[in-house]
This record gives C-alpha cells, sequence and structure tokens, in this order.
C-alpha cells in the first residue's frame, strides 16, 4: 500500500515504495518466478477486492498494477502534455549547496550542473571528500565556473556526523540553501544471496 501514486497525486510512502522497487529488482534477476507487483488500496473495500481477484487471476496480463477504483492500472510511460499555461520561472539556485555522493560521478556531473546556473558555495560530501580520486579537479573545474567549493568528508548514513557538518557550516555562516542527495552504494549481490544485514548497509546513505 502506498508504494504509487497511480494518478500522481497520492502520497507515496517510501517504505513500501523501496519494497516495490526491490520486486522490480526480481523481476530481472529471477524472470521465472516473478509473478509481479500489486499495490493495494485503502481501505480495502468489496470493489478493491474484486479488482485484486482480477489482477490474481491474470485477466490482463499486467505484472505492476496499481489496484484502485473502477478498474485496476497498469504501468505506463506515456509523452508529458505540453502545459496549458506558461512554465514556472527556472529554479534560481542561491547560497550554499549541499551534494551528498558530491565528488562520485553523478554528484559531480550534478555540481557543474549547479555552477553553471550560479550556485555560489558548493559544499561536496562523500565517504572519503578531498582524498577521493579526482576531487583536486572537480574543485578546479567548479571554481572556474566561478563556484567555491568545500569538500568534506562524511558518510551521510552517520547521522552524527552529518550533524557535526551541518554545524560546521552554520558556525561558518555557510546556510544550506538546497540539497540534492546523490549518495548511494552499489552490489554485485544477487538479490537471493543478499543477506538482510547487507540489504540495510546498502541502503543506508539512500534511506
Amino acid at each position: 500500500r502506498g508504494a504509487v501514486a497511480a494518478d500522481g497525486t497520492e502520497e507515496v510512502r517510501p517504505g513500501q515504495a523501496q519494497v516495490w522497487g526491490l520486486g522490480r529488482v526480481a523481476a530481472l534477476e529471477h524472470p521465472l518466478r516473478w509473478g509481479g507487483l500489486v499495490d493495494l488500496p485503502d481501505p480495502l473495500d468489496g470493489p478493491a477486492l474484486d479488482g485484486l481477484c482480477a489482477v490474481l487471476a491474470g485477466r490482463d496480463g499486467e505484472d505492476q498494477v496499481a489496484v484502485r477504483a473502477p478498474v485496476p492500472l497498469g504501468r505506463r510511460l506515456v509523452p508529458a502534455p505540453e502545459p496549458a499555461v506558461p512554465a514556472p520561472a527556472p529554479w534560481t539556485v542561491r547560497g550554499t549547496v549541499l551534494v551528498t555522493g558530491g565528488t562520485g560521478g553523478l554528484g559531480a556531473q550534478v555540481a557543474r550542473w549547479l555552477a553553471e546556473r550560479g550556485a555560489e558555495h558548493l559544499v561536496l560530501l562523500s565517504r572519503r571528500g578531498p582524498e577521493a580520486p579526482g576531487a583536486d579537479g572537480l574543485t578546479d573545474a567548479l571554481a572556474a565556473l566561478g563556484a567555491r567549493s568545500t569538500l568534506l568528508a562524511c558518510d551521510v548514513a552517520d547521522r552524527t556526523a552529518l550533524e557535526r557538518v551541518l554545524e560546521r557550516l552554520r558556525d561558518a555562516g555557510d546556510t544550506v540553501r538546497a540539497v540534492v542527495h546523490t549518495a548511494g552504494l552499489t552490489s554485485d549481490t544477487p538479490l537471493m544471496d543478499c543477506t538482510p544485514e547487507e540489504l540495510a548497509r546498502l541502503t543506508a546513505a539512500k534511506t
């Protein structure tokens, strides 16, 4: 329940969305065992139970379904319509922006993107901080784009360490105005071999 926002307005529960994502991994790794994913409504009333039975019976061949009234909904990727009104003004980057996983491949790209759009100060967090491969080159590239950068070693899964970083920035007068979260770990461990402890470790940074 609450893993997907079927109509784009429903509140998504992050824990349930994480389980849904894990189920999609299972689909890729074990296609012969794959049954599907079903997101149930709350409350689970008579019509919803009828919809669930129809999904389980496989009448429509869908394998990722949100059971909603009046009919269950299948997952689709469709073109977004042109906005009916003028688009809002683009986001203006101001002040200090914190980027977690800031020296990794994705984090470095995000940092450059922010610098190109006028970020004054970029705080890049990573487990190795200034000792990360390519850190000096990234700092130089950001400076060339007009942005001041601070590279700090911090595991964002460590709440105490993260609080110390935020206190340090506040004491220096660098109020964080925005956060871009790109930190994360990757693993080659197959899902069937992944223990609860390893799963917790791998998802801690994202959580």
